[in-house]
C-alpha cells in the first residue's frame, strides 16, 4: 500500500501553522476497504445525527468520495487529516500497510499542537502493535489504542461487530460511545499491553478458520460418500445453529459452482466465480500470524497448519482474491493413493498410519514437525509441502 504519493514531500512546512483543535471531538478515518468503509459509514451516521462530520482518507480517492456522499469530509492528504483530527481510526489490510501509514502519522503527530488518540483496528502481529505504541509514547500528549474487531463485511455493515479494546483506560472510556455505533458488543481486555489485543484477535480468528477446516473436511466427506450435502446442512442448522457454522457451510456447498442467478457475474469475469468476503490472501496472512504466534509461545496449532496448506493450494490455483471458504476446493481434489499422502499430512506431521511406520520425523527450520515421504511420493508435492509448512515470519524493521 502506497501512501506517500498522497502526502507532500515536506510535511513540516505544510503543518507549520495549524488550527488549535478545541475540546470537541474531531474524528479522522483512514482505510475504507470492505470492513473500514462500513465501519466508517456507521460512525458517520451517528455523527450526522449530532450535526457533526469526520475526515476520511483512503489510498483510492473513490472510496473517500463515497463517504463524502454520507456527510464525511474528504481529506486530500494525510497532513490535512491529522491537522483536523484529534481522534484517528485506522482500518488497513495488513502489517505492511499499517507500518507504512503510521510511519507518516507519527511524523505528522510530532508537529501538531493538539493531542491525538490513535485507534488501530486492523489484524496485525502483536510485536507491531507494541512497536507503534512505544513510538507514540515518546510524545506523551498522544495515545495509541489497539482495538481489533471480529466480523465479516456484512456484519460490519449491520453494525454488529465484536469490538476488543486495549490501551489507556481513560481514552477507551472516552471512545466507547463511538465503538457502540459500529458493534453489538465490546470486550474490554483491561490491559495497557496492546499486544494482548492482537493475540486475542488471532486466537479468535483461529476458532473461525478451525471451524472452516472442520466444515470443509466434513462436507467433502459427505460429498465423496454420496450423502446429500443439503441434508448435512439441515443437520448443521439444527445441531449447530450458530452463524459461523451455517454461513460457511452454505458458502462451501454453494461454492461448488455459480448458481444460475450469478451467471451474469460469471460471464463478466471470464468464467471465474468470485465470492465476496474475506479473501484467501488475507486468510493466509492471518493464519500465518497464528502459526508464528504459536511458534513464539511454544504452542501447537496443527489445525492451523492444515488450513494454511489448504488455503495455499487454493491461492496456487489463482484464487487468492476469492472468499477463504473456497479452501474446501483443495479437499475436493481426488483422494491420492495411500502411498502418497496429501501435503497437509506431510507438513504438519499429524498422522502416523501403519503404512508409514518407517517414516522418520524431523524438524524444519522454523520448528514445525514434518515427516519424510516414502520414495514413491511425487517430488513436487514434497517441495510444495516444505514451502507451505513454514509460516511467514513477522519482519520488524
Amino acid at each position: 500500500m502506497s501512501a506517500t504519493h498522497q502526502t507532500t514531500s515536506k510535511p513540516r512546512k505544510t503543518l507549520g501553522s495549524l488550527l488549535h483543535l478545541k475540546q470537541q471531538d474531531r474524528i479522522g478515518w483512514i482505510g475504507l476497504g470492505q470492513m473500514g468503509y462500513y465501519m466508517a459509514r456507521n460512525l458517520q451516521g451517528h455523527l450526522s445525527s449530532r450535526s457533526l462530520t469526520m475526515n476520511v482518507w483512503n489510498r483510492s480517492p473513490a472510496k473517500s468520495a463515497k463517504m463524502h456522499n454520507h456527510g464525511a469530509r474528504e481529506s486530500k492528504t494525510l497532513e490535512d487529516l491529522v491537522a483536523n483530527s484529534n481522534i484517528i481510526f485506522t482500518s488497513l489490510a495488513n502489517d505492511a500497510a499499517v507500518e507504512e501509514i503510521y510511519e507518516i502519522l507519527i511524523d505528522l503527530a510530532g508537529q501538531v499542537d493538539h493531542s491525538i488518540i490513535f485507534v488501530e483496528t486492523s489484524t496485525i502481529y502483536p510485536a507491531l502493535a507494541t512497536k507503534l505504541k512505544e513510538r507514540i509514547a515518546v510524545m506523551p500528549q498522544h495515545t495509541y489504542l489497539q482495538c481489533p474487531v471480529f466480523g465479516r463485511p456484512s456484519v460490519a455493515k449491520a453494525a454488529k461487530l465484536i469490538w476488543v479494546t486495549s490501551g489507556d483506560e481513560k481514552a477507551i472510556k472516552k471512545l466507547c460511545l463511538y465503538f457502540t455505533t459500529m458493534s453489538k458488543s465490546i470486550i474490554h481486555l483491561k490491559t495497557t499491553d496492546v499486544a494482548r489485543a492482537c493475540s486475542f484477535k488471532l486466537i479468535g480468528n483461529f476458532f473461525v478458520v478451525g471451524t472452516m477446516e472442520l466444515l470443509a473436511e466434513g462436507l467433502t466427506l459427505a460429498e465423496k460418500a454420496d450423502v446429500d450435502q443439503e441434508h448435512v446442512l439441515k443437520f448443521i442448522e439444527a445441531f449447530f445453529p450458530t452463524p459461523s457454522w451455517t454461513e460457511y457451510s452454505k458458502k462451501m456447498i454453494q461454492g461448488k459452482g455459480p448458481s444460475s442467478s450469478s451467471s451474469k457475474d460469471k460471464s463478466s469475469s471470464k468464467g471465474k466465480y468470485k465470492e465476496p468476503g474475506f479473501s484467501v490472501e488475507l486468510g493466509l496472512k492471518d493464519v500465518g500470524h497464528m502459526r508464528q504466534l504459536a511458534l513464539d509461545t511454544g504452542a501447537s496449532l496443527p489445525t492451523a497448519d492444515l488450513a494454511y496448506n489448504h488455503l495455499m493450494a487454493v491461492k496456487e490455483q489463482g484464487k487468492g482474491d476469492q472468499d477463504w471458504s473456497t479452501m474446501i476446493g483443495s479437499l475436493r481434489i481426488a483422494t491420492p493413493p495411500s502411498s502418497a499422502r496429501p501435503s497437509s499430512e506431510i507438513s504438519a506431521g499429524l498422522y502416523n498410519n501403519s503404512d508409514n511406520n518407517n517414516n522418520s520425523s524431523n524438524k524444519t527450520e522454523d520448528g514445525l514437525e514434518s515427516r519424510r515421504v516414502s520414495e514413491d511420493v511425487d517430488s513436487e508435492t514434497d517441495t510444495r509441502s516444505e514451502k507451505t509448512a513454514r509460516p511467514p515470519a513477522y519482519e520488524s524493521n
